[in-house]
């Protein structure tokens, strides 16, 4: 059942503030001339759509509200909706309409005045090559197309911002070979598609795996997006995706081409001037530390790790930096606010953490809920 949507004065404020001009005392005042860098930066990711129980969604919106978030990183996975064959949206599994737990999430992030970015990916089985994974873009680019026109339409006036598809740098995420090429086609389609519904729709592109390698499996995103330039990238999107992990270093540790780290993404930046786009904000796909435990095995270690302390302190410290110093840099999605509990804590992604599963905050949640008002 669809539920009715009460936006309370409270949290139209909020709404107001994630896209409108600040003003007031602000630690990291700067002059924003990019309309897209002049937002709220304060973001989270989120994986409602997982959810079964719709009390656990509202609290999620609810403690993200409390928390200063605005603006909320969700998944749109394509295969969910429109889930049998091309044109049909119901979900076969629980008999009921494939949009409804999209639905919930919308009205739910109007009802708390939050902000949402649809990331949209993983193809539905009718639409796949033969034998290819749900990560790979389908055989129909055009597929891909027509369906983003019939979200934005359902969502129209209520989503505004659509990130197409996620690290095509890594050939598990684009289901083949890194193809910067058949990645800016593929953007094109999706781009005209949104527009033609919706003008003020802003496009972002799938953020950029960071990455040192170079191979079949990965491509440097350094090297990626000069090539996504090189085939005509600058006229479809409107907000550069960028993922800024910072792995064991502070978030004043200075860029490196063989270093990754929170910094990195001034040499992204470096490239989009290189080819003239400079009046594009960057936003933050992913950002944060991992505290995993001491005990945690070296193997699973694959973004470091930090202490609860540190992870904290330098969240809101790397926010406060590119908001200080990056007259480009807009919202920062931490990655991530809670997850629906199918991540163990055996695995070390569980440690990005903002709120266990069980709602317990986390050090980095109350830093955040401290400062958020602070940091602009």
């Amino acid at each position: 059942m669809k539920r009715r949507t009460i936006l309370t004065a409270a949290a139209a404020s909020v709404a107001a503030a994630a896209c409108g001009p600040f003003s007031g005392d602000n630690e990291t005042d700067i002059e924003r001339t990019i309309p897209e860098a002049n937002v709220n930066p304060w973001g989270a990711n989120a994986f409602l759509h997982k959810e079964v129980e719709f009390w656990k969604k509202e609290k999620t919106f609810e403690m993200a509200r409390d928390a200063g978030i605005v603006w909320i990183k969700q998944h749109f996975p394509w295969e969910l909706a429109e889930q049998s064959e091309k044109g049909n949206y119901y979900d076969q599994v629980w008999q009921v309409s494939a949009w409804q737990r999209f639905d919930e999430i919308v009205d739910l992030a109007d009802e708390f005045g939050l902000k949402l970015i649809a990331r949209v990916d993983r193809s539905p089985m009718w639409a796949r090559r033969e034998n290819a994974r749900p990560e790979a873009p389908p055989a129909r680019l055009e597929d891909y197309g027509d369906f983003m026109a019939v979200l934005a339409d359902r969502y129209k006036g209520r989503i505004s911002h659509y990130q197409i598809w996620n690290e095509p740098n890594l050939a598990r995420e684009w289901g083949a070979e890194p193809d910067p090429k058949g990645y800016v086609d593929f953007l094109r389609i999706a781009y005209e598609s949104l527009k033609e519904v919706d003008t003020n729709i802003k496009v972002l592109t799938a953020p950029l795996a960071i990455t040192l390698e170079r191979s079949p499996r990965a491509m440097v995103e350094l090297d990626y997006l000069e090539q996504m330039y090189q085939h005509g990238a600058f006229d479809y999107f409107d907000i550069m995706s960028a993922n800024a992990y910072g792995l064991e270093f502070p978030p004043t540790a200075p860029p490196d081409p063989n270093v990754l780290n929170f910094r990195r993404v001034e040499l992204l930046r470096e490239v989009m001037e290189r080819n003239g786009d400079t009046d594009k904000a960057v936003w933050f796909n992913e950002y944060g530390w991992n505290a995993s435990p001491q005990d945690m095995p070296a193997d699973q270690l694959i973004w470091r790790r930090v202490t609860e302390e540190q992870q904290a302190e330098w969240t809101v410290e790397g926010v406060k930096y590119g908001r200080s110093n990056w007259p480009w840099a807009g919202v920062f999605c931490i990655w991530y606010l809670r997850q629906v509990g199918d991540i163990p804590p055996t695995s070390s992604e569980y440690y990005f953490r903002m709120i266990d599963p069980e709602f317990t905050p986390r050090l980095v949640y109350n830093e955040v809920k401290e400062n958020s008002g602070k940091i602009k």
